[in-house]
């Protein structure tokens, strides 16, 4: 007696679906005790944290604050102290341009990982855009491209 392919079809698909169904070997169950071998594993108590004595900026690192910040003051001719964080965040920029194009610039087409801070100078507001290795530029223009 031989079989055909389309009649082993329903054969194949039964036994397909009936090993998704059965728990993996190795997979606990629901009310299996933890593995005594393996450490536990918990998430840190907040409020056991002790605060910073670095201000609000976000997650920019304070080295990158410290470079921008001279930068603003020696721009405008503004005291560093007078110069105000406005948005310190970090961020994934979606190309190289670190979402501040340059016409006729071209730019690696990966995600790059970095910070946006904006800094207020008197009345002007200055838009930093940091790559993950530190370097900055600023991004002049009309209004301030998304990251």
């Amino acid at each position: 007696m031989t079989r055909t392919l389309p009649s082993l079809f329903p054969l194949l698909l039964a036994l397909s679906l009936a090993s998704c169904a059965s728990p993996l070997a190795g997979s606990p169950s629901p009310d299996a005790s933890p593995d005594p071998s393996r450490p536990a594993v918990s998430a840190p108590d907040l409020a056991t944290i002790p605060p910073s004595d670095e201000p609000a900026t976000g997650e920019v690192p304070s080295a990158v604050m410290t470079d921008l910040i001279a930068d603003a003051a020696e721009r405008t001719g503004e005291e560093r102290d007078a110069i105000e964080v406005v948005q310190a965040a970090a961020v994934t920029w979606n190309d190289g341009s670190l979402g501040c194009p340059e016409p006729g610039m071209f730019y690696t087409q990966a995600l790059v990982d970095g910070y946006h801070v904006i800094l207020r100078a008197g009345d002007e507001e200055l838009d930093y855009r940091v790559g993950a290795q530190g370097g900055f530029r600023l991004c002049e223009g009309s209004g301030r491209p998304s990251g």
